[in-house]
C-alpha cells in the first residue's frame, strides 16, 4: 500500500510533475524568494503522484523529506497504543506535511494517507536544512505552519475531552467545507468534494463508526446534510455552526 504507482503512464505524468514543481513558486514556503533564489531551490524539489488510499509515510518512519501538497487531499492519522486511529487533520494544496519531524529529527509522529489521487512535491531533509541556512525566510514559513498545527492539535485535544460528539462531527464537517467545499448541485448548499467514509468521520472525531453513522443519519433527517454520489452536502451551515458552538 505504501508509495504505490499512479495508473497514468510516465509520459503522461512528467508534464504534470513539471507543472507541479513550478506551482510551488506561489506557495507560502517559497513565495518570499527572489526569482534567482527560486531557480536554485527548485532543483531540489521532486514531484510525485499517488493514488487514493496510499501511505506517503508511516508513523514512526525516519523523517526523510518534507512534503508539500500540490493537488488532492491527505489525512494525517495518529495510531494509538489501544489500536485506535485518530484523524488529526485533513490537508490540501499548498500545505506542508512532516515539518515537525524535519526540524527535530525524530520519527514522523503520524501517518500521512491520501484520500484521493494527490500530487506531492518533496524536498529531502538534508537539502531543506541546507537551504534554510542559506535562505532564513524559509524557516519562518515553516515555523508559522508549525504554530498553526500546534493550535489545531490543542483544539482537537480540548474538543475530544469536553465536546459532545454532535459538536465534534458538526465542527469536522465545517472544517472539511473550508478545505474542499464547492457549490452543491443545482445551487443547493455546499458540497464537501472529498470522498469520506463514516470510518474517516469517526476517526476525525474520536468516536465509533456506529456513533458517527447515527449522528450523520440524524443530521440528514433534520435537513442539515444530504448524501450525493459519495459526497456530503451541507444544507444548513448556520445551524451546523450553531451546533458546533462557533468552532
Amino acid at each position: 500500500m505504501k508509495k504505490a504507482a499512479s495508473s497514468r503512464s510516465p509520459s503522461q505524468l512528467e508534464p504534470v510533475k513539471r507543472e507541479m514543481v513550478q506551482a510551488m513558486r506561489g506557495t507560502p514556503l517559497f513565495r518570499s524568494l527572489s526569482d534567482e533564489d527560486w531557480r536554485t531551490v527548485e532543483q531540489y524539489l521532486h514531484a510525485h503522484i499517488y493514488p487514493a488510499d496510499t501511505y506517503l509515510f508511516f508513523q514512526g518512519d525516519p523523517p526523510e523529506a518534507l512534503y508539500i501538497i500540490g493537488s488532492g487531499r491527505i489525512k494525517l492519522v495518529r495510531h494509538t497504543n489501544q489500536g485506535r486511529d485518530v484523524v488529526v487533520t485533513v490537508l490540501g494544496p499548498g500545505q506542508l506535511i512532516g515539518e515537525m519531524a524535519i526540524f527535530d529529527g525524530r520519527p514522523y509522529s503520524m501517518s500521512a494517507i491520501t484520500l484521493e489521487e494527490s500530487g506531492v512535491v518533496t524536498i529531502a531533509r538534508h537539502d531543506l536544512m541546507n537551504l534554510i541556512h542559506r535562505y532564513p525566510l524559509l524557516s519562518l514559513e515553516v515555523i508559522l505552519e508549525l504554530n498553526r498545527r500546534l493550535r489545531l492539535c490543542t483544539e482537537l485535544v480540548r474538543s475530544l475531552a469536553v465536546d459532545r460528539v454532535e459538536q465534534r462531527i458538526a465542527r469536522a464537517l465545517l472544517r472539511l467545507k473550508d478545505l474542499g467545499g464547492v457549490p452543491g448541485p443545482e445551487g443547493r448548499g455546499v458540497m464537501i468534494d472529498i470522498h469520506l467514509t463514516r470510518q474517516d468521520i469517526a476517526e476525525m472525531t474520536g468516536t465509533t463508526v456506529e456513533t458517527a453513522i447515527r449522528v450523520m443519519s440524524r443530521f440528514r433527517k433534520e435537513g442539515l446534510i444530504q448524501n450525493y454520489k459519495g459526497r456530503t452536502i451541507l444544507l444548513d451551515i448556520k445551524r451546523l455552526e450553531a451546533l458546533a458552538g462557533g468552532r
